[in-house]
């Protein structure tokens, strides 16, 4: 039976959370009175928890309608999918608005294939989803 050294394992702990900054980046600004989440890199299985935690503390903090940015996003797996529809369902229960902007390549396939374009609003761009909503 293996055992772990507590230093290890937090020493692995530090090393994924640097690995999931690095593969994604995360930033918010306030725009006419929404909030805009722009994403940067990829959003799988590494990522997930990062964006999941941040999202969830922005839209608790109450500030409104929320525009996801993926323009910046060059991949999204399934449980990156999952992700965005658990925030797509926080915002509302918050009743906030949740929209998605900036969908491009591979990102935009994904979304296609999955249905979500069907599921969620999407927009070309953050101006238009802030213009039209």
């Amino acid at each position: 039976m293996a055992t772990f050294d507590p230093q290890e394992r937090e020493e692995a702990g530090r090393s994924m959370a640097t690995r999931a900054e690095r593969l994604l980046e995360l930033s918010e600004r306030d725009d006419q009175g929404w909030s805009v989440l722009a994403l940067k890199g990829r959003l799988d299985s590494v990522t997930v928890g990062r964006f999941t935690e941040r999202c969830a503390a922005w839209i608790d903090a109450g500030r409104g309608n929320v525009v996801l940015d993926l323009s910046g996003l060059d991949y999204v797996s399934s449980a990156g999918l999952s992700s965005i529809l658990g925030a797509a369902k926080r915002a509302q229960e918050r009743n906030a608005r949740f929209v998605v902007a900036g969908l491009k390549g591979l990102v935009k396939e994904v979304f296609a294939i999955s249905g979500f374009e069907t599921v969620l609003s999407i927009f070309p761009d953050v101006e238009s989803a802030i213009t039209a909503s």
